[in-house]
């Protein structure tokens, strides 16, 4: 199964779909500091952990600080059969449109 890439643009769009999740994959400490409103927080290093708890049904949206934890988190659910997107350059991409 394939991933999508979106743009700052279109993460817009797609986090207002109501089977879309955004998940933040940067630490507690980063995502405490400044996220994306609505976003969960699930730092990478713990998602194979969380992996269990997410419907299949949904739609996540990944984000990191740059985009590279993101791009390799949407690899690996897509493979499991999730729907995934990746935000191109991450939290880095928001603070820039602000």
């Amino acid at each position: 199964m394939d991933f999508q890439t979106i743009s700052i643009r279109e993460f817009n769009e797609y986090r207002k779909r109501p089977d879309a999740w955004v998940i933040d994959l940067r630490s507690k400490e980063e995502f405490e500091e400044v996220h994306v409103e609505g976003a969960r927080n699930v730092p990478y290093e713990e998602l194979d952990m969380f992996r269990k708890y997410l419907p299949k049904d949904k739609l996540y949206i990944f984000y990191c600080d740059r985009g590279s934890s993101s791009l390799m988190a949407a690899k690996e659910l897509s493979r499991d059969g999730y729907r995934a997107a990746t935000l191109i350059g991450g939290m880095q991409a928001v603070l820039q449109k602000r």
